[in-house]
């Protein structure tokens, strides 16, 4: 009699289910990392330090002051006189306008409140400053 095997088929098979899970946790992943990355474009100054700093993400706007008291808006250098005219724009499309100043920590107090006056001039409310954050005592 003769004898017959069943032969052993060897199904191999890629279990696709824990692929499609570890993709949607890395697609989670990078969406929320880039939701929390925020861009910045300002000339790096030694900003003062103070204990009640609070993370204001809504202001677009960014203009810096260095020590000795060139403007720059965002990256870029910028005149007192263009600044206005750029702030007048900025208040006539949007009156909510939020602009934050990067005051280097050893300018003068009077090129930081001048900068203030440029802000009110060009009809800028809501105005920030920016500061880095210390260690209370």
């Amino acid at each position: 009699m003769i004898s017959l095997r069943k032969r052993k088929t060897s199904h191999i098979g890629i279990m696709i289910s824990p692929m499609i899970d570890m993709s949607f946790l890395l697609l989670v992943f990078f969406v929320i990392s880039t939701m929390n990355m925020d861009e910045v474009k300002t000339v790096p100054v030694q900003l003062p330090k103070s204990t009640q700093v609070r993370i204001d993400k809504k202001s677009v706007h960014h203009i810096t002051v260095k020590k000795d008291g060139t403007l720059y808006l965002e990256d870029k250098a910028i005149t007192a006189d263009a600044f206005r005219a750029w702030g007048q724009k900025q208040a006539a499309r949007d009156a909510n306008v939020s602009i934050v100043i990067y005051g280097d920590g050893s300018a003068s107090y009077q090129r930081i409140l001048s900068v203030l006056d440029l802000c009110k001039e060009a009809g800028i409310t809501r105005v920030g400053m920016a500061a880095e954050k210390a260690e209370p005592k």
